[in-house]
């Protein structure tokens, strides 16, 4: 359902043509949509850590399930990328 919120600001950078290509080769590895949606997840990851301090009360657990959704994320966009190359491959 996060599809569905509204938003409504904008954050603009400027970056070279090198990190433009490297940040789509990391979506592809990601699998997200876009530079866009890379940027996104990149900055609430970093507000999380923030929230997640090394005095808080995160759990073990929550962690090992954090790093596992990582992990599954990057697998999911690696698989991504394989189909995409096996249409390329058909063609």
């Amino acid at each position: 359902m996060a599809l569905l919120i509204r938003r409504s600001k904008v954050v603009s950078i400027r970056v070279s043509d090198d990190e433009f290509r490297r940040l789509k080769e990391m979506c592809m590895d990601t699998g997200a949509r876009c530079v866009s949606d890379l940027a996104r997840d990149a900055m609430f990851k970093l507000i999380r850590s923030r929230d997640v301090s090394p005095g808080s009360t995160e759990t073990e657990l929550q962690t090992r399930v954090r790093e596992l959704d990582e992990k599954l994320n990057a697998l999911q966009g690696r698989v991504s990328r394989l189909a995409m190359l096996v249409l390329e491959g058909e063609r």
